[in-house]
């Protein structure tokens, strides 16, 4: 009995040591935590993609539709030029102008009258870097940036650091929706005038703040030069001339030229009396943007300054010969 006992537990380890040594198994990963290899998305990540848009969401925009507990209605899709998306089994839908609230009704009422669901849960949502706004220009922090809270002018050029001292008059507006069509914004860099503050913007827009204008003056003017045409919401030629340090001595008034650039690239010359417009006998033009103001040098003053030069260099001789 002894020796079959033995026999036995030698049998045994003899089987044990042929065997291969066991490896610990992984721990088991929970599923809703899903795996770095797995293709899928779970509906928990796309919940947290975009953001609910009170706004109209508009072609171009990317849109996440989730369906709660419905994985195959639940998709990322780019809104197309017509405003439309294509949801599987549901076919073509038409988002465009509708806020995230009005897409979820209109696609929980097709999934409930297709007798596809009995009680959907929709959710929609807009990716913010695809409505971002850019803004660029005269402000001292040009980006794309997320809409706020107020899609209103002065609220986005308050969030791009505000505006520099070089901005101009007027501030232009474009978006991907009408690619064809720029709007031009009057805007008052002296902030007298705030009509244009509560203008709204839309997601996708494009805001140029442009810069401030300049006129130039030359000829017989003290300073001449190019000067900003920002210090007033009206500058005249002779506030122009004013801060030229005025009209040197050897002008000739009645010959100033105005030069003006017209739409089609052609300049408009026109002769101006500066001085009966320094003394308010003719009307005072406007200065436009890149206006060029040219003070004519007076051939008569030239004569005469250059014979009294000659006359008082005899003078002195003159003078010195006729003392006894």
């Amino acid at each position: 009995m002894k020796c079959i006992v033995a026999l036995a537990f030698a049998g045994l380890l003899a089987s044990a040591a042929s065997c291969p040594a066991q490896t610990e198994r992984p721990a088991l990963t929970p599923i809703s935590q899903g795996s770095a290899h797995s293709p899928a998305h779970s509906t928990t990540d796309m919940a947290n993609v975009g953001g609910i848009t009170d706004g109209p969401i508009t072609a171009g925009q990317t849109v996440h539709v989730l369906v709660f507990n419905a994985p195959d209605f639940s998709l990322s899709t780019r809104v197309s030029e017509e405003g439309n998306i294509a949801i599987p089994m549901l076919g073509v839908l038409h988002i465009g102008g509708l806020n995230s609230e009005g897409a979820q009704k209109l696609i929980a009422s097709d999934l409930k009258t297709k007798d596809l669901m009995t009680n959907p849960q929709v959710t929609v949502t807009v990716d913010s870097s695809a409505s971002g706004i850019t803004i660029l220009g005269e402000v001292r922090s040009p980006g794309i940036y997320p809409p706020p809270g107020k899609h209103q002018l002065s609220d986005l050029l308050a969030l791009a650091g505000g505006l520099t001292a070089n901005t101009g008059r007027v501030i232009e507006i474009t978006s991907d929706r009408t690619p064809d069509k720029k709007t031009l914004i009057p805007w008052d860099p002296t902030m007298h005038n705030t009509d244009s503050y509560n203008r709204p913007i839309e997601p996708g827009d494009r805001i140029l703040v442009k810069a401030c204008g300049l006129a130039y003056i030359g000829g017989n003017v003290r300073k001449p030069g190019a000067y900003s045409l920002c210090g007033s919401p009206i500058i005249t030629l002779s506030e122009l001339v004013a801060i030229a340090g005025g009209v040197a001595p050897l002008a000739a008034e009645k010959h100033t030229y105005l030069i003006r650039t017209q739409p089609d690239g052609s300049r408009v010359v026109e002769e101006v009396n500066v001085d009966k417009i320094l003394t308010a006998k003719v009307a005072d033009p406007v200065i436009h943007e890149d206006d060029i103001i040219y003070v004519s040098p007076s051939a008569l003053k030239a004569v005469a300054t250059r014979a009294l030069a000659a006359a008082l260099t005899l003078v002195g001789p003159v003078l010195y010969t006729a003392q006894p």
